[in-house]
């Protein structure tokens, strides 16, 4: 059964598209039309509503034939891969729906396309694009979701339960080792509403290089979806500042341990202790309740350039271990190298942020 909308949309696409293509991506786009224009087009139910347009016009046949177009990015120029990601099927979930950084790492190629799918119980998983930065690692994962569903993947994701009270979880290897880390995850946006951004590694150590796995657990299937994946940094202009001043008030001993500064992603590591030989329990005991939430320490972070222009906070994690308490806090990128950063400790009251002056540095960008 052939779709008229559907082949007129694809001609013009295949006239303004194809005329000034090499050979090599001119072949490969010839032989997407024809597999296209071969399967017949399945219906879009009308309960998706405008949630993504392009499915209107664009059957699952095309979506499938689109990842030809978009495995062979790879092999071409720059310059054509931007031409490619234009078409609407082969758009990037950092792209439209991603922070500043995620935007500017695929604006600058700083991505990398992953192309793994995992099906389980008629249920698929697939895992699209992909950026690490050496602060943190985000991907973009999407569930292939039934034609009724009027709840994008974010929603369900905190909605669905499963057997015994299960609820769905992602956990992390490295070299095939475990990781302690936190992870979150983001909308896919309006028009990905299959998708989520899912973000992890932002408080521990991770090598520049390394074999990573995922696996993601669909509560209601109780089943795991894994994937392994090749993951290389792609960030050669990053910033480190590791000042080695101290700051001490009400108790708290304060040491920045790291600031990074990339395209990407800006990265805080601070680190609390109290007196020499204090544990975390007995520092915490001395410091004045107006610092804690049901008598633990909170604290949070901004920061701000000279200018007094603050990052957008993208996410942040603690932890504790021994003597000392870690807070991992993330922002997107400054919008331009700044000349210092000032790092603003402060807890909240209420609905208030209570900055804590005494605990303030102001570090020199080098």
């Amino acid at each position: 059964m052939s779709n008229p909308e559907l082949e007129l949309d694809l001609g013009i696409l295949k006239e303004q598209r194809i005329e000034e293509m090499p050979e090599l991506v001119r072949v490969r786009m010839e032989q997407t039309y024809q597999m296209m224009s071969s399967v017949p087009p399945k219906p879009v139910s009308v309960k998706k509503k405008s949630r993504w347009l392009r499915n209107v016009m664009i059957t699952m046949a095309s979506v499938a034939a689109a990842g030809v177009i978009f495995i062979s990015l790879g092999f071409i120029s720059p310059a054509m891969a931007q031409t490619l990601k234009q078409i609407p099927f082969v758009d990037s979930v950092f792209r439209l729906a991603g922070d500043l950084g995620l935007q500017t790492a695929n604006e600058k190629g700083m991505t990398a396309a992953v192309h793994q799918t995992v099906t389980h119980q008629g249920v698929t998983l697939s895992v699209s694009e992909l950026m690490y930065d050496g602060s943190r690692l985000s991907l973009v994962l999407t569930r292939d979701m039934p034609e009724d569903a009027n709840e994008t993947f974010y929603d369900l994701w905190g909605s669905e339960k499963g057997p015994e009270g299960l609820v769905n979880n992602i956990d992390f290897f490295i070299n095939g080792e475990p990781v302690n880390t936190s992870w979150g995850i983001s909308s896919g946006g309006d028009q990905a509403p299959d998708s989520l951004i899912v973000t992890t590694f932002e408080s521990v150590e991770v090598p520049d290089e390394f074999d990573f796995s995922m696996v993601v657990r669909i509560a209601k299937l109780n089943q795991d979806f894994e994937f392994n994946i090749s993951v290389k940094k792609n960030n050669t202009n990053s910033i480190v500042l590791t000042p080695a001043e101290m700051k001490i008030h009400d108790h708290i001993h304060m040491k920045i341990k790291r600031i990074e500064l990339s395209q990407t992603t800006t990265r805080l590591v601070v680190e609390i202790r109290g007196e020499p030989g204090e544990d975390i329990r007995e520092f915490q005991q001395k410091i004045p309740d107006k610092y804690k939430i049901t008598g633990f320490l909170n604290i949070d972070f901004d920061l701000t350039d000279e200018q007094g222009r603050t990052p957008t906070f993208i996410g942040g994690s603690g932890s504790g271990e021994g003597d000392y308490l870690s807070y991992t806090t993330m922002f997107e990128p400054m919008e331009a190298t700044p000349k210092t950063v000032t790092v603003k400790p402060y807890i909240r009251s209420r609905e208030n942020k209570v900055y804590i002056p005494e605990l303030e540095f102001t570090v020199p960008v080098q």
